[in-house]
């Protein structure tokens, strides 16, 4: 295998590490197992336990776990295209496909030590935190020809555009990744027209989404504008009667106009596609799942309606940027920007205490959603699939508590953190995967004799900075085959 800066360019493994990847055997619990071993790796924050069950001074039944893990608050990316955070018990993920996959195992289990807390350059408000040993889908600089020297500002711009895209990426331990290289971020795949969501219904969401609000215990809707904004309180009186046949009214209040119809059936539709309250509004799985061009009905009238254009300098390209309340809603519109071939920042925006005509009002968090269509500099760059987001900072940042890792319904076993594309770690779950099938039905003498560099012939080699997981999972048979004999003696 050609090898380029110690990774193998047809994966950092060889086919046999990957097959016990992706089809690992023995992979499970034994509930009241005869021995139990737990051994980890302080270092990476590698942790697996094996489970074993004995007759006659044999292995009758062997099953292992393993886990790579992410802290209680991180987020996962559900099939509406919200985040969740991984201590919720969410129902299913995405994975690198963009595709939904079903949860089969979420594993749980307590840790304190580092984690590496990954900033992308482009929307910070999607960095991560994961254990040093997960692996993440990317493409590291060293593995181009054509990478220029970094330099002590635009490195990641120091690239081939054309060799980038051509390269494949590959799942990297975090702690192997480095500042510059490529994070892997996937818009959703799967798309389900509805020929009842016409285009008058998208438009009138999208206005809804950023200036409707309902009122009259549920009887009216209404949309609040500039009363200079008279294009746009044309068109959404001109979408509220194409599809309710009613004339809306309209009323003016100092600078605001209020649009409002009496409708019921419209209210029932909204709240169905759009929810309520400005902070808690998200979009329906239903128009999630329409094909993008449809959903982009969605956004230009969202964005006419809360969004403006920005130029920090003259001679810069646009930037258009809308703010939100809703961070749901922030989070869904990145993806149906990115179904449309448009990478948007998402950032924080800190909001303090003022007052409103004598009113004290709080300064709740709010979201800005930023992108340019005509850029100078192109930092993230789109392939037909994904999109190559380069890293801007990798942090260590010492955790005390609970962490979490999930097993999907999938050959592929990945799901997606804030967008961007993870799995279990290959070499953990492939050593201890080898090693249950070397162990079984042997004598608990001839299994305890097993080493680390049986497992990595048996798998046909590792990389040298994963032959501490095949010295981890000899080292969970033989705590495992202890613990037996423990209790036996008792």
């Amino acid at each position: 295998m050609e090898q380029i800066g110690g990774y193998c360019m047809s994966g950092m493994y060889s086919d046999k590490v990957m097959e016990h990847f992706r089809s690992p055997r023995n992979m499970g619990e034994i509930k009241d197992a005869d021995g139990v071993g737990t051994v980890g790796n302080p270092i990476c924050g590698d942790l697996m336990t094996i489970y074993i069950t004995v007759k006659n001074d044999k292995i009758k039944d062997i099953k292992f776990k393993t886990f790579g893990c992410f802290p209680k608050d991180e987020e996962v990316v559900l099939n509406e295209g919200t985040w969740e955070k991984v201590s919720c018990a969410p129902e299913g993920l995405i994975n690198k496909f963009g595709n939904h996959v079903a949860i089969k195992q979420r594993y749980v289990r307590r840790y304190h030590g580092k984690l590496l807390k990954i900033t992308p350059f482009v929307s910070p408000y999607n960095s991560f935190m994961l254990t040093p040993n997960h692996p993440v889908l990317a493409i590291k600089r060293e593995w181009m020809e054509r990478s220029r020297s970094v330099g002590s500002k635009c490195k990641w711009l120091r690239i081939n555009k054309k060799e980038l895209i051509s390269t494949d990426p590959y799942y990297v331990d975090a702690h192997n990744l480095s500042e510059g290289d490529y994070l892997v971020f996937v818009p959703l795949n799967s798309s389900k027209d509805d020929s009842d969501l016409s285009e008058d219904f998208l438009k009138l969401l999208g206005y809804y989404l950023s200036e409707g609000y309902f009122a009259a215990n549920g009887s009216v809707v209404a949309f609040a504008f500039n009363k200079k904004e008279k294009e746009s309180i044309c068109e959404l009186k001109s979408l509220i009667f194409k599809i309710t046949g009613k004339t809306p009214r309209v009323r003016i209040r100092k600078n605001v106009a209020e649009v409002y119809i009496c409708s019921r059936k419209l209210v029932k539709c909204l709240k169905k596609h759009g929810s309520s309250l400005a902070r808690n509004k998200k979009i329906s799985e239903d128009i999630m799942r329409l094909p993008p061009k449809k959903q982009w009905d969605v956004f230009l009238t969202y964005f006419r309606g809360d969004g403006n254009e920005y130029k920090r300098r003259s001679k810069d390209s646009k930037t258009y940027r809308v703010e939100t309340a809703s961070k749901m809603l922030a989070v869904q519109m990145q993806q149906i920007l990115a179904r449309n071939g448009i990478f948007a920042s998402i950032r924080i925006r800190k909001r303090k205490e003022h007052k409103i005509e004598g009113r004290t009002v709080k300064g709740n968090d709010s979201y800005l959603l930023s992108f340019k269509m005509d850029k100078k500099h192109n930092f993230v760059h789109m392939t037909d699939r994904y999109f190559l987001v380069p890293i801007k900072k990798i942090e260590a940042v010492y955790y005390n508590g609970t962490v979490y890792n999930f097993e999907v319904d999938s050959e592929e076993h990945s799901y997606l953190i804030k967008g961007f594309a993870v799995h279990n770690c290959a070499a953990a779950i492939a050593t201890s995967s080898m090693i249950t099938e070397l162990a079984k039905g042997k004598t608990l003498d001839e299994a305890s004799k097993i080493t680390r560099d049986n497992v990595a012939n048996e798998l046909d080699g590792l990389p040298p900075i994963k032959m501490h997981c095949s010295n981890l999972a000899a080292d969970a048979l033989r705590e495992a085959i202890k613990d037996y004999r423990k209790k036996m003696k008792k």
